[in-house]
């Protein structure tokens, strides 16, 4: 029958305690922390003090240790929140809520790993190995406990903790049902504990060797260690090692009905005493009050039985009943523990019970379910996996002898492999060079290339700012030839013909004023790192500053059409003079033209915005256009200069560009530019909104 007898054992934050215990030590402490103003030594005395009250009073004992946790926190002493994350840890172990320790206990091992602190490590992997324990994971909680034991032999004076230890790994093989090998274990331990005169964990370490005797069917030696693990616990005044004694000696007493009665009731007072009546140790103590009651009804002798001594029914209807009840809580708190091993035993027995009342259905389900409990946690491929554990200190001995006649034989090895990375990193040295060798060439031939096309747009570039030279000189010089020939002969013009030269200078310089705008902004779309300001531009608002342009323009007949409302997204200079330019080209075009008309129209479909400029000219071909698409060509045309902005103000916002030559007469140029994802039209316009001259 397993027990949980783990106790003080399980104060892995001990720092000095002194060897005086129980209630003694509390009041000690206590009186301390009223004398004392530091904040770290206050906070140590208030985890000491959960420690102690933790197999007292587990309220008492979470009420120090937040107290504790409360001053770490504050003063950001990150030994102190290890401690108190340990603290909470054992306490959710003895409350039974094993997970929530886990959680609490692995935040405290990586913190103590940060400070590089080996023993609370190795404290911090033996509280987990206690919760898996509890969880009936018998494999991780015995590597725990070995690994814990194996840090704690690297530590100097440490007989305390290696005899925990010690202790917990014979607790795996007695769940194990190795007996033999727990007894030994536990002698070890004990030894361990009486090294270090720690009275706590040579009581508790009795109490394991005479719940392992019992197993061994050994009833001298079970009650023997049991009455002086009592004898220690009364001196020390620790009620919870008491009521767990009791408990054992009621286990141990199963054949007297009566005795094991007295025992078992003692214990179950003893735990509701000090508040720890939902512990697994209490759970214990009814399951055997249950399997007792089981028994004296199936001796059939409820008469003889001392059930009007304890208070309890005189008839087997009432026994069973009662067994019930008692049996079916053992198994309720073992689920809520998630003890397995426990959930197996009291299934069995309430089985047993529940058919004997003629529940069959329960009985087969309970019955059911201690089969499969008991073949998953007591199998044999978990007593390998845990042997394999405990030999595994021998193993890495015998490896690092392995090892070093290895060594010897790598040793031999070295030089081979010298060699082998010499010739290896010779070859890589040639690679490298016939990789660069190539690298070269190919950087060459891309580099000519280069040169050839700079080479060809200088050129391209020096013919253009021939036709600029020409576009600025007209104008420049018209004006001076006036002012020569009105300073030498202020008379020879005539009043109209001075007007007519003056409308054509004025014409000129606003002709020389467009083109150096243009010009200003073409070159700094010729900027290597000049990027387009894009913003949201309203089509009408483009369409009325033409209207102010060429609002002084006689003769050509403007036209604004198209749906109301829509807007793009560009950069408002750029397609500014981008439609400038191409107006002044038409306006330019219909010089000669009778009824010249110039119409804008602009609309929208699923992709792009379209905005096309259409006039009734003569028209021109797709030869003459050539500067629109081709970076390298020129034009020796007065104004030939317009087409090369244009070509790069709509390559620059990401705009095309096209000549319409299905639409005759005269010339048709259609911008498009993508709508954005998302871009949508505001409102339309209202009617009455289109302009014309």
């Amino acid at each position: 029958m397993k027990i949980f007898i783990f106790l003080n054992i399980f104060f892995i934050s001990f720092h000095a305690f002194s060897q005086r215990q129980g209630q003694a030590l509390m009041d000690s402490l206590n009186q301390e922390i009223w004398h004392t103003k530091e904040d770290t030594t206050k906070a140590k005395l208030y985890f000491q003090i959960a420690d102690v009250l933790i197999d007292i009073d587990l309220n008492k004992s979470s009420i120090y240790a937040d107290s504790g946790s409360f001053i770490a926190k504050k003063i950001n002493w990150k030994e102190g929140v290890a401690r108190s994350e340990i603290t909470y840890g054992n306490i959710y172990n003895f409350r039974g809520d094993y997970y929530k320790a886990i959680s609490h206990i692995r935040q405290g091992y990586h913190l103590y790993k940060e400070l590089g602190n080996k023993k609370e490590m190795g404290n911090a992997v033996y509280a987990a190995g206690m919760s898996y324990e509890r969880l009936s994971d018998y494999i991780k909680a015995s590597d725990c406990y070995f690994k814990s034991l194996k840090i704690f032999e690297t530590i100097p004076d440490n007989d305390r903790s290696t005899g925990n230890s010690l202790s917990a790994i014979a607790v795996i093989y007695f769940l194990q049902k190795d007996f033999k090998k727990s007894l030994d274990y536990s002698l070890k331990a004990l030894e361990k504990q009486e090294s270090a005169k720690n009275t706590v964990g040579i009581a508790n370490e009795l109490t394991c060797m005479a719940d392992t005797y019992h197993e061994m069917d050994d009833s001298a030696n079970a009650v023997k260690y049991n009455l002086r693990a009592l004898e220690l616990f009364k001196k020390m005044g620790n009620k919870e090692g008491q009521a767990v004694v009791n408990t054992q000696l009621g286990i141990v007493n199963r054949r007297n009905s009566e005795i094991a009665l007295g025992y078992l009731f003692s214990a179950k007072k003893q735990f509701e005493e000090i508040g720890n009546s939902t512990s697994i140790n209490y759970n214990t103590c009814i399951g055997e009050i249950g399997r007792i009651l089981l028994t004296i009804v199936k001796q059939d002798e409820p008469a003889q039985m001392p059930a009007v001594k304890f208070g309890l029914p005189n008839n087997k209807t009432g026994l069973l009943t009662m067994a019930c009840t008692y049996l079916q809580s053992a198994v309720t708190a073992s689920l809520q523990t998630g003890d397995k091993a426990d959930v197996a035993g009291y299934s069995k027995d309430l089985a047993e019970t529940q058919a004997m009342k003629g529940d069959y259905k329960n009985a087969y389900n309970n019955f059911k379910n201690y089969q499969q409990l008991t073949d998953s946690i007591f199998s044999q491929d978990n007593k390998n996996r845990i042997a394999a554990l405990e030999s595994q200190g021998a193993i890495d001995l015998k490896n690092r002898e392995i090892e070093n006649e290895k060594l010897q034989i790598s040793n031999q090895h070295k030089k081979m492999w010298l060699l082998a990375i010499v010739v290896a990193f010779m070859a890589t040295i040639a690679a490298l060079i016939y990789h660069q060798s190539n690298s070269r060439k190919k950087n060459n031939t891309t580099l000519l290339k280069l040169n050839n096309e700079l080479d060809e747009a200088n050129k391209v570039k020096a013919k253009f700012f021939g036709i600029l030279s020409h576009d600025l000189r007209s104008p420049v010089s018209n004006l001076i030839n006036y002012m020569q020939l009105q300073k030498r002969k202020p008379g020879i013009l005539s009043e109209a013909q001075m007007t007519d030269r003056e409308n054509k200078i004025t014409d000129s310089a606003k002709s020389l004023l467009e083109t150096m705008e243009s010009m200003l902004l073409w070159s700094k779309g010729q900027m290597e790192h000049f990027k387009p300001d894009i913003s949201s531009v309203a089509i009408n608002s483009l369409f009325e500053y033409l209207q102010k342009f060429f609002a002084d323009t006689t003769g050509v007949r403007f036209t604004f059409s198209g749906e109301a409302g829509l807007t793009v997204q560009t950069d408002e200079n750029y397609l500014k003079c981008i439609m400038l330019n191409l107006t002044a080209n038409a306006v330019k075009a219909l010089r000669q033209t009778p009824d010249a008309q110039v119409n804008w129209k602009v609309w929208q479909d699923h992709n792009d915005m379209h905005l096309s400029i259409t006039d009734n000219g003569a028209g021109a071909a797709e030869a003459q256009l050539s500067a629109l698409y081709d970076a390298t060509s020129s034009s020796g045309a007065k104004n030939g200069l317009g087409l090369h902005i244009i070509r790069d103000l709509t390559r620059s916002i990401g705009c095309k560009i096209r000549l319409d030559q299905e639409i005759k007469p005269g010339t048709t140029f259609i911008l498009s530019i993508p709508v954005s994802e998302g871009h949508k039209m505001a409102q339309r316009y209202e009617p009455g909104n289109e302009g014309h001259r």
